[in-house]
């Protein structure tokens, strides 16, 4: 049996997994802002790492972050000068953000950290669904495991929805001399239909994030202002979505945020407005 580990709106480690009380910049000056243009601002490097000049502004940093938080769902975040890789710490911008910010990035940090454990799958159904779970005995199973929020069987060991007819190892030399079962194999582990109920495109994923875009470029933010794709054409609506769990995420009219719908069960649950 495996068992149920249902990562949800209220999942949080019991210790922060940085600490909050911290402010301090690496490195400040007075100046022009390289991102917003504003004069005589404080500017600020927040890694220790960056051996350029301080460049950007405490708020620009900050929004950018937050931005990336709530919108695409994400903790990593480079030095936004383009010569620069440096990759932040989480420490180097908690102080930038609000007790939900952080909170936020303590379960998205906390998912990283289970899915760094081989018993932990996240639920992979094309229908979607989002929730996560430890397969204690999978090394014991025939193959497949059953999910527990929405009871599709799942194979451990090729991460997709179970391959009915086949063991794994049959699955697995079968698809190497059957070029349409591996076609098949790619299209389940990689692609799901857009959720808009009158599209339903199949949308391939390979790279980025998990905000992505019923458009002939998947991942691509598309830019048009009255929020419509503007590279799809008639096989495309341009809907966002979670690719995890099929949520639909709408753009505020008002201020360009992004607006989740995600399945309870989903990570990125929590980003729910």
């Amino acid at each position: 049996m495996s068992k149920k580990l249902s990562v949800k709106k209220d999942a949080k480690p019991s210790v922060s997994v940085v600490p909050k009380n911290t402010f301090s910049v690496a490195k400040e000056r007075q100046g022009t802002c390289s991102i917003c243009n504003d004069i005589n601002l404080t500017l600020v490097n927040l890694s220790k790492k960056c051996t350029h000049e301080a460049a950007c502004c405490i708020p620009c940093h900050s929004q950018t972050i937050s931005n990336g938080i709530t919108g695409k769902g994400i903790h990593r975040f480079e030095c936004p000068m383009p010569t620069c890789k440096v990759e932040f710490e989480p420490s180097e911008y908690y102080h930038l953000l609000d007790t939900r910010l952080t909170d936020l990035v303590d379960k998205l940090l906390l998912n990283k950290y289970l899915e760094s454990n081989e018993e932990f799958r996240w639920c992979k159904s094309t229908k979607g669904c989002g929730a996560g779970q430890l397969v204690e005995n999978y090394r014991d199973l025939l193959g497949y495991y059953t999910c527990h929020a929405c009871n599709q069987q799942l194979c451990f060991r090729h991460a997709i929805e179970w391959h009915k007819g086949y063991t794994c190892d049959e699955f697995d030399q079968e698809r190497a001399q059957n070029p349409d079962l591996a076609s098949d194999a790619t299209v389940l582990a990689f692609t799901k239909q857009c959720p808009n109920q009158t599209c339903r495109t199949p949308i391939m994923k390979f790279e980025g994030c998990d905000v992505m875009t019923c458009c002939r470029y998947g991942t691509h933010a598309c830019g048009d202002e009255k929020g419509k794709c503007d590279h799809g054409g008639q096989n495309y609506c341009g809907q966002r979505f979670c690719w995890k769990c099929l949520g639909k995420i709408d753009v505020d009219k008002k201020n360009g945020s992004y607006v989740r719908h995600c399945n309870q069960n989903c990570e990125y649950a929590t980003l729910n407005h």
